[in-house]
């Protein structure tokens, strides 16, 4: 039997922590509200999903890339569009291509970024890496997409060699540089400063890589090896890309760490397209050719990691559909910005970022105007016969000429014939049709008066 004077004390204790709780959660809550998260957006060039080992490969090592995962989220089901204009375009605007790609190389001007969006919510804005947004007609700078400062190459000014003894333009200037600069350093140490000088914050950081887009060459930490045919040496390089682009994201979260801002800074890490056509790699006892540039399955499915130590849970594992249109309207959510007033067709998956469900895909839609005759060659239709359009869900791909896949048949190889499918397929194939028919038939921005897009064979 408890006494009364010790019921009394027991009560106050319980009352008391009550309160503490509170208060802290408060605390959080206003320090939520006073000091948004900070926010790094890395996109690797030219990678697919099974160049990381922490999906699976064990070709590649990722160990940077690997811990983040481990100790944050990591989407299995994450997708791109086949090349690298579109993905930019697709993944700085939060609108499908069908709306806004205008021709390869260019993003028009007159689109609103997520760059735009969070320097309006009081974001510092930086972009260093590759750029190739500034094509004719009406291409942009980053002035006109919100960014405060960058260093970049594929600029005006800037169109030479990327890698060893780089040409950059870091704001306005083309940098000096010799033989023994490597480009990828030399943005990834600007952008750094960039963070040291914003460590205050809010600050969004956008580094789409340099690496590890071809030509395949060595890396600061490769060792000479002989012997070798050139095809050999250019996927030991590659494969050395891959190592050194895992070593920048890991010099990237150790400045976080010495700054003492890791907690509060979201580091997402993805890849902008499919792995190069010219690669063969091993994976899972099989060999894998790239397929960038390809509507296919290797030339789309990329990685998604996402991490922040006290703002998103560890070792979240998520097999929800997530495409680059999701990323604004996800950071806009994150940053409490304004959603620009445009029409969006991504759909944020912060609610997954903290364990919950969600607004769940039940398909993604892809439009896709390439330049190489062998990807426009199987459903190209429309401008010159080169615009492809197709919708997904986890299980079955449907392309609007009617053409029908399972997901797992990657080379595409076995048309599933209308109503000879299962009961399941054929719901997913009035599923997905439904999905094509809800957007726009074509770009209405795309300027077919410019000529045909320069076509590669191979």
């Amino acid at each position: 039997m408890i006494n009364p004077i010790t019921l009394s004390f027991l009560c106050t204790l319980v009352r008391g922590a009550w309160l503490c709780l509170g208060v802290s959660l408060l605390c959080i809550l206003t320090a939520s509200a006073d000091n948004p998260p900070n926010i790094i957006l890395i996109m690797a060039d030219d990678s697919a999903v099974d160049n990381y080992s922490c999906y699976g490969s064990s070709y590649f090592s990722t160990p940077r890339l690997d811990q983040l995962a481990a100790t944050g989220v990591k989407f299995n089901q994450a997708y791109s569009t086949p090349v690298c204009t579109s993905s930019r375009v697709k993944i700085m605007t939060g609108r499908s291509n069908v709306r806004n790609y205008v021709i390869f190389g260019c993003l028009d001007r007159e689109e609103i970024t997520f760059a735009d969006m969070l320097k309006e919510a009081g974001y510092a804005t930086v972009v260093a890496g590759k750029w190739q947004l500034h094509g004719a007609p009406n291409g942009s700078l980053p002035s006109d997409t919100g960014f405060d400062t960058f260093c970049l190459w594929n600029f005006p000014g800037a169109i030479g060699n990327r890698f060893w003894d780089p040409n950059l333009v870091q704001d306005g200037h083309l940098l000096e540089t010799s033989e023994k600069d490597y480009g990828p350093d030399i943005v990834s140490d600007f952008l750094i400063d960039f963070i040291k000088e914003n460590k205050d914050g809010p600050f969004f950081a956008y580094y789409p890589m340099i690496l590890v887009h071809n030509p395949f060459l060595p890396t600061p930490d490769s060792k000479p090896v002989k012997g070798q045919s050139k095809k050999q040496e250019a996927l030991e390089n590659y494969r050395d890309m891959v190592s050194y682009a895992d070593k920048i994201v890991g010099k990237i979260v150790d400045s976080l760490n010495e700054l003492g801002i890791r907690d509060n800074t979201i580091v997402i890490f993805t890849a902008d397209n499919g792995t190069n056509r010219s690669l063969t790699y091993p994976f899972h006892g099989e060999q894998r050719k790239g397929e960038k540039g390809l509507a296919t399955e290797r030339g789309t499915h990329v990685p998604l990691i996402v991490n922040a130590p006290s703002i998103i849970p560890e070792k979240i594992v998520s097999d929800d559909l997530i495409e680059f249109s999701d990323i604004l309207p996800t950071l806009a959510e994150i940053a409490g910005a304004k959603l620009p007033d445009v029409e969006l067709d991504g759909v944020s998956f912060w609610p997954q970022l903290q364990g919950k469900k969600g607004n769940q895909r039940d398909w993604i839609y892809q439009y896709h105007f390439p330049k190489y005759d062998l990807a426009a060659a199987p459903h190209g239709h429309g401008i010159y016969n080169r615009e492809i359009i197709w919708a997904q869900n986890h299980s079955y791909k449907l392309y609007d000429d009617g053409s029908f896949y399972a997901v797992v048949d990657h080379e595409e190889l076995e048309d599933i014939k209308e109503s000879k499918g299962s009961r399941d397929a054929e719901r997913v194939r009035k599923l997905l049709q439904k999905a094509i028919e809800s957007m726009p038939k074509t770009s209405p921005k795309l300027a077919p008066e410019y000529g045909p897009p320069p076509l590669v064979k191979n």
